[in-house]
């Protein structure tokens, strides 16, 4: 229950710094504004999947920002103004603390992510006439999953390092690699191996590799979720299939998403755990 407490805490005080009402403006003119340019698509967006198509990939770049913001500094943070000590001396271990921190900020997210989105329903309504509640609500979740992904790799690299400035370097380079870095790579390895960057078919090994981070594994799993394969690379480029792309598959986009969220966590609640205060 110790981390129970810690999570308490953590949500209290950004009630307390309006961490909360800013998060949560940030996502109703989110919804709003995907809600207003889906209906500037015409014919296109004629139901609730395609606003969801039309929000995801705009979510895609926002709520890893956001993730990452709340997540840096939760337990560098503390180590830089000296309360993790004060913080530990209480009945709380350092796993407590790193998995309340996790709850806490998460639920920072979720929250805002859940009242931007309800409110910024009425201007689905309003924008684009007719919403599927059930359809906005996997949505809403998925993105909730997505925010609590990206929190999870923020406090991870955070319990780390001594230095918020080192643990926002690390996060947000990690976004950097992820948005602009990564698929250039795979691109350059498929020149190297296969030599071309373009081809009609793409092996099995290069769908998988581009389906990796958890941007993309996003959009997999919400392809998942509404029987669409058309968010995740196993559709996107024709390839001779192979084992490696079974990692482009969209169901597999939650594995990637669970991987990504507990790796970085375990290795920074190890490296945390070994590390002097």
């Amino acid at each position: 229950m110790s981390a129970i407490a810690v999570a308490k805490k953590d949500f209290a005080d950004a009630i307390r710094s309006w961490k909360l009402m800013a998060l949560t403006v940030v996502f109703v003119l989110f919804t709003l504004g995907g809600a207003f340019l889906a209906s500037r698509m015409g014919d296109e967006a004629e139901s609730t999947l395609d606003l969801v198509f039309a929000l995801q990939t705009p979510a895609g770049f926002l709520v890893p920002v956001i993730g990452a913001v709340v997540g840096y500094k939760a337990i560098a943070g503390e180590r830089e103004s000296g309360s993790l000590k004060f913080l530990l001396g209480l009945p709380h271990t350092r796993r407590d603390v790193v998995f309340g921190k996790v709850l806490g900020r998460s639920a920072v997210v979720a929250v805002s992510i859940l009242i931007g989105f309800s409110v910024g329903i009425v201007g689905l309504f309003a924008f684009v006439g007719s919403v599927s509640i059930v359809d906005y609500l996997q949505f809403t979740l998925m993105t909730i999953l997505f925010g609590v992904v990206y929190v999870s790799i923020g406090v991870g690299i955070s319990a780390m390092t001594r230095s918020t400035t080192r643990a926002g370097i690390g996060v947000f380079g990690l976004i950097v690699v992820f948005w602009f870095l990564w698929s250039t790579a795979v691109q350059v390895l498929h020149y190297f191996l296969e030599g071309e960057f373009f081809a009609e078919e793409f092996p099995g090994w290069y769908v998988g590799l581009l389906s990796i981070p958890p941007d993309t594994a996003y959009g997999s799993a919400i392809g998942a979720v509404f029987s669409d394969s058309g968010l995740a690379m196993a559709d996107v480029y024709e390839h001779d299939g192979g084992m490696l792309s079974t990692l482009a598959e969209p169901w597999f986009g939650f594995v990637l998403l669970a991987l990504w969220a507990l790796v970085p966590l375990g290795l920074g609640l190890w490296l945390f755990g070994r590390s002097d205060l």
